[in-house]
């Protein structure tokens, strides 16, 4: 015999999908909560009181007003509520902050590698400047999110080609972030995941794409170039993960060695090195921003051989950014 699900079991099993949309900014008042969710009043009244009970969101005693129809409470996300650990790991260094609903960040903080950068030595760098944070900080933490310059293979989360931290292929980000996260006094659920990625799903809820159905983003730094797509709100991953990673596309057959193993790959043809050798210059990785400032101001000048390339580099980097 089939049940039927009451106002209170349907009023429960929307508790997520109400903070994923009061998270987003999407649902800024009950009466659109109560639309989006495809419920009665009762039933939002009740789902926006527990959240707040959770100190998850904040419910505004006075309704705002409108032209039509009965004022609606406003909605939001407290700002006391829980948060959790945002890191980034990058070439060159790493970034830590903590982050609440609603994409809040707090200051965050840039160190650089450990000098023997091994994903141990790594990770626990990570893991130390989060448990810092954490410890300064009155919020309860609920997790820890780390974002890597790598396509991560799910479930298992490790590593393809951490090309530009020179780890073992297939490393286990994921289990040696949770090793160091616990042996760090951090017990927390942890998750890994490609930066790119998580920077079109930030995009997405939060940035440029808000409102949007569909979010192609390309992403160009100093190292490397990235791609994620979004879906109908979800993101495109394909079956292990691994879907969208432009930078390994082949561009020039004969182009430069890439780490992957391959020539002529988009990460190694649009990246500053490439652009440094067409100048003449060689790369000296602790001022490489500094470097191709200088290029370009070399062919703002009229440098013949600074102009043409870092022009084609800089409509490229452009480009990505646009999209």
């Amino acid at each position: 015999m089939q049940r039927t699900q009451t106002s209170p079991d349907r009023g429960r099993a929307a508790l997520g999908p109400a903070l994923a949309l009061i998270h987003a900014g999407s649902a800024p008042t009950r009466s659109v909560l109560t639309g989006a969710l495809g419920v009665t009043r009762a039933t939002a009244g009740a789902i926006t009181g527990e959240l707040e009970a959770l100190r998850l969101i904040t419910v505004d005693a006075r309704p705002a007003g409108g032209t039509r129809g009965r004022p609606s409470h406003r909605l939001a996300v407290d700002p006391s509520g829980p948060v959790v650990v945002a890191a980034q790991i990058h070439a060159d260094g790493l970034t830590v902050a903590l982050a609440g609903l609603g994409g809040r960040l707090s200051a965050p903080v840039d160190l650089p590698l450990p000098r023997q950068p091994t994903p141990a030595r790594v990770l626990r760098a990570v893991v130390d400047e989060a448990a810092r944070q954490v410890a300064a900080d009155p919020r309860r933490c609920v997790g820890i999110g780390l974002a890597v310059p790598t396509p991560v293979a799910m479930p298992e989360r490790t590593a393809v080609a951490a090309m530009y931290l020179s780890w073992p292929l297939g490393t286990r980000v994921g289990e040696l972030l949770r090793q160091a996260a616990t042996d760090g006094g951090l017990p927390l659920p942890v998750d890994v995941a490609n930066d790119a990625n998580l920077a079109a799903l930030a995009e997405y809820r939060h940035g440029a794409g808000r409102g949007a159905r569909h979010l192609l983003y390309v992403t160009s730094g100093h190292r490397g170039v990235g791609g994620a797509l979004v879906v109908d709100g979800k993101l495109h991953t394909g079956s292990t993960g691994l879907a969208l990673e432009v930078g390994q596309l082949t561009v020039d057959p004969e182009g430069r060695r890439c780490p992957c193993g391959s020539r002529g790959c988009l990460d190694v043809e649009a990246d500053p090195h490439a652009l440094l050798a067409a100048a003449g210059r060689e790369a000296d990785r602790r001022a490489i921003p500094e470097q191709v400032r200088e290029v370009f101001a070399a062919a703002q000048a009229g440098d013949p051989r600074a102009a043409p390339r870092s022009t084609m580099w800089w409509t490229g980097s452009a480009s990505a950014s646009r999209a």
